[in-house]
């Protein structure tokens, strides 16, 4: 994965989504059971994994914020699916797109603090959270500081 420190080196030039997209996502398809679900997130140490068509394109996001509600609403999610429970639309991003032009607003409206990139086909390719993002923009002010008092 490049790192942070790598990409603020290089953003003189554009920085795309894919330069600082997680790429190895943890997916599941939209039949997969709950628990299932859910031990997929603690064998990764994850708080959400983006459900995927046959296609590979996402089409939702379960996380254990989720998760946590049903159980304290009493629910049973044993007899629950994927699909019953993921968070849609997935807002998405092209692995290609400058990484300055991502929003506030796509984070707002993905419900999840992450985007899911993906390829010209619509495939999967990555994951980019706002936590990511929010780090490149402090490092990319800090070093226009730097470099104006230089």
């Amino acid at each position: 994965m490049t790192s942070i420190k790598n990409v603020v080196k290089r953003m003189s030039k554009e920085v795309r989504v894919i330069d600082i997209a997680r790429k190895n996502v943890v997916t599941c398809k939209p039949d997969e059971r709950l628990p299932d679900v859910a031990k997929l997130m603690l064998d990764h140490w994850i708080g959400s994994v983006i459900v995927v068509n046959d296609k590979q394109e996402p089409i939702g996001f379960v996380t254990d914020g989720i998760i946590f509600m049903l159980i304290a609403k009493g629910r049973n999610p044993s007899i629950l699916l994927a699909r019953d429970v993921m968070v849609k639309p997935v807002q998405t991003v092209h692995q290609d797109t400058n990484a300055s032009e991502i929003s506030d607003d796509q984070f707002l409206r993905s419900k999840v603090h992450r985007l899911a990139v993906v390829n010209d086909e619509g495939k999967l390719v990555g994951v980019l959270s706002r936590k990511v993002v929010d780090r490149l923009t402090t490092y990319s002010v800090a070093r226009r500081i730097i470099e104006d008092r230089g």
